[in-house]
């Protein structure tokens, strides 16, 4: 039976996730600041404990989930984004290579501007913002690491929350405040996706044969803009559609950041 890790258990995609492979193979899901049993702590700016824990437990496939990607955290404390999306993922993938781990790093459909969705595989990334422009890099080192290695890209999730804050569609309605204005990107396409079809997708990659690497998208097929899923919720809530606003280009961007390139380990 193959044992497969899973970073960021804790956050929307990894819990998901780990339900629903426990049933099918040998899980660990590992966590930080939120790891609670069966869920197991890891800290993945510690090399040495990312090693030990990779030679102890000997996963034959790690799925890469965790990440830092609430913008005002990223923009805000762009170090600590870097670390974590860029520094930690080249890290594992140079680790799982060495150990002939394959490794499946979740990314994002931000590493494109949003202009042309859908995208293929091959499209050529734009990200534009820091958050993007982290996991467009992670992207560059995880696939330069091993050629078993797979980036896949998913857009904004939605699901079984632990707060409304935990997913970029659900987030929303927390914007939505009595007669106050809000402004919601209206330039961006995506594809809300619910989590379980990724959890469900993810299984069914896994069990495919190990020598399937690369980039693979996966996501749901209705289009919208946050300002038309504003729009959705706004109904629902009854909050007057009038007050919402839209944003016609991006508020955001990673041109004020400089990442430095992280080299692959020997």
């Amino acid at each position: 039976m193959q044992k497969i890790m899973i970073t960021g258990a804790t956050g929307l995609l990894g819990r998901t996730l780990y339900n629903t492979l426990k049933n099918e193979f040998a899980v660990i899901g590992t966590g930080f600041s939120r790891a609670k049993k069966p869920i197991l702590p890891l800290d993945l700016s510690d090399h040495q404990a990312v090693t030990a824990f990779l030679e102890c437990h000997k996963p034959t496939v790690l799925v890469h989930a965790a990440a830092e990607r609430k913008p005002d955290v990223c923009e805000n404390s762009p170090e600590q984004t870097i670390a974590l999306n860029v520094a930690a993922s080249a890290f594992l993938a140079t680790e799982c290579a060495k150990r002939h781990i394959r490794l499946l790093f979740v990314s994002t459909d931000y590493v494109f501007d949003g202009h042309d969705a859908p995208y293929l595989e091959s499209a050529v990334t734009n990200p534009v913002n820091l958050y993007g422009k982290t996991k467009q890099q992670a992207e560059q080192a995880v696939l330069a690491a091993s050629p078993l290695h797979s980036v896949i890209r998913i857009p904004v999730l939605y699901g079984d929350v632990a707060t409304l804050s935990e997913s970029a569609v659900t987030v929303i309605a927390t914007q939505l405040k009595a007669d106050a204005q809000t402004s919601h990107d209206n330039w961006a396409i995506r594809y809300p996706t619910h989590v379980e079809d990724i959890a469900f997708t993810l299984r069914d990659l896994i069990k495919q044969p190990s020598e399937l690497g690369g980039i693979f998208h996966i996501s749901d097929v209705q289009a919208m803009t946050k300002y038309q899923m504003a729009q959705v919720m706004a109904q629902i809530l009854g909050y007057p559609c009038e007050l919402l606003l839209p944003l016609g280009e991006p508020t955001q961007s990673a041109a004020p950041h400089t990442i430095v390139p992280w080299p692959t380990r020997d």
